[in-house]
């Protein structure tokens, strides 16, 4: 069911996507057989029960489960068609970024912050060309107004929200393609969530985001598409009205009108 599933909502050339993807931690195995496909420039929602393996299969994306000794990777992903393990790491994730759940900027200024990636690339010739990738980071963060005039002023100064823009910027100053974003507005106020979502609308005519979220509300909100993971399985992945409104699988009723999860 999940590959006719799958072959249904697949655009000809999705930007990225995972065939027969299993996920071991020693023993435990907390992804089973996902075939996903993701549509560029658009949000994909992936939504389920804390330990389901959303998250997982998010950090599957840019490799980032390849830091986890004990976690084995089995299967394939192909990423503008190309599979992700014959990259090199640091490349990939320099197209393929990444928003952690809790703002995390680096200890050093904010011009500092969005201009770490962009000078371990050699993306700026000189200090006119880094200007010019910071600003544009910033713009596209949607923070630059409010930290033009500070930008010499430490990171972790500035307020949550505020952070998980800027840490936004950070992640999107390499001009990747694709935007990983791992319950970005789980630790910020109904603010600063707004404004978070609203630049998710925006992030999305450039890039392609991925975004794992337990609000359900979120997912409906900021997304075209949902993949609703249960117990390591990819139990059911459509267009988000249609899961949130007639979904194909009883379980996706269950979970999202609160009888499971």
């Amino acid at each position: 069911m999940l590959e006719a599933v799958t072959r249904t909502l697949a655009p000809s050339n999705p930007k990225i996507f995972a065939r027969g993807l299993n996920v071991t931690y020693g023993k435990k195995q907390a992804v089973i057989d996902v075939n996903l496909d993701v549509i560029d420039r658009s949000v994909t929602s992936l939504i389920g029960p804390s330990g389901c393996g959303k998250s997982t299969f998010l950090r599957c994306l840019n490799r980032m489960n390849d830091t986890i000794p004990s976690c084995r990777v089995m299967g394939s992903i192909i990423f503008d068609g190309q599979e992700i393990a014959e990259y090199d790491p640091v490349f990939l994730r320099s197209r393929i970024g990444m928003v952690f759940q809790k703002p995390n900027p680096f200890p050093k200024s904010i011009y500092d912050n969005v201009a770490y990636g962009p000078r371990i690339h050699g993306m700026a010739k000189n200090k006119a060309e880094l200007d010019n990738i910071v600003e544009d980071a910033l713009r596209k963060g949607a923070i630059w107004d409010e930290v033009k005039d500070r930008l010499g002023s430490v990171g972790t100064g500035l307020s949550g929200g505020q952070q998980q823009r800027l840490c936004i910027a950070r992640a999107i100053a390499t001009k990747p393609e694709v935007l990983l974003m791992d319950e970005p507005c789980s630790a910020l106020d109904p603010i600063a969530t707004a404004q978070i979502e609203e630049l998710i609308h925006e992030l999305k005519k450039n890039f392609c985001v991925i975004i794992v979220t337990h609000s359900m509300q979120q997912a409906a909100r900021v997304s075209e598409n949902t993949a609703f993971f249960h117990l390591g399985n990819l139990v059911e992945f459509g267009e988000t009205q249609k899961i949130f409104t007639n979904p194909d699988d009883p379980r996706t009723e269950s979970y999202i009108t609160g009888r499971i999860g």
